[in-house]
């Protein structure tokens, strides 16, 4: 799980940070821009770290043969963040030149490492616990029977457990007769 909460870090902060430096003046589509960032280029990385969140809750209820499938799920998107990064679709934006005023100045807009780094690590990270959870989740425990239900009745336990844990679960042992 915590390989999870990683990848949704990494791709909340690769739609932060920078992916392009824009020098002054710079236009896209026929507007003044400023650096841009990986929210600016591509809608994906953010609904990617929260689906990343969600899967983590979702191994956490889940058991057996819906692990697996949330596993595959989530190595399939792994990949797909990959192939996002890494084919270069993130850096398609149509240069239209300079802005009036700002003359010739030199510079011409440079990728950055860190934006498109932190998406790489992300993708990563999913399919690596998406292979994970895929082999291994079928053995990982999952939420107890505390989390059950309102109504399904437990096994008896050592009596005095049993009043510990009627106070856990916010009953009063000392008014059953």
């Amino acid at each position: 799980m915590g390989v999870l909460l990683l990848s949704a870090a990494a791709l909340w902060g690769s739609a932060r940070l920078v992916w392009i430096e824009v020098p002054p003046g710079t236009t896209v589509d026929g507007a003044v821009t400023g650096d841009l960032t990986g929210s600016d280029l591509a809608a994906w990385p953010t609904p990617i770290a929260l689906f990343g969140l969600a899967a983590v809750a979702a191994a956490l209820g889940a058991r057996g043969w819906a692990r697996r499938v949330l596993g595959v799920l989530l190595l399939a998107v792994g990949v797909w963040v990959l192939w996002l990064t890494l084919g270069g679709s993130a850096y398609d934006v149509t240069w239209t030149g300079r802005a009036p005023g700002y003359g010739s100045e030199p510079g011409e807009p440079v990728r950055t490492l860190w934006g498109p780094a932190a998406a790489v690590t992300g993708g990563v990270l999913m399919a690596a616990g998406g292979a994970l959870l895929t082999w291994r989740g079928h053995r990982m425990p999952r939420m107890g029977a505390r989390y059950a239900a309102p109504g399904t009745q437990r096994a008896r336990k050592d009596p005095d457990t049993e009043l510990w844990d009627a106070l856990s679960d916010g009953d009063d042992p000392t008014t059953r007769s």
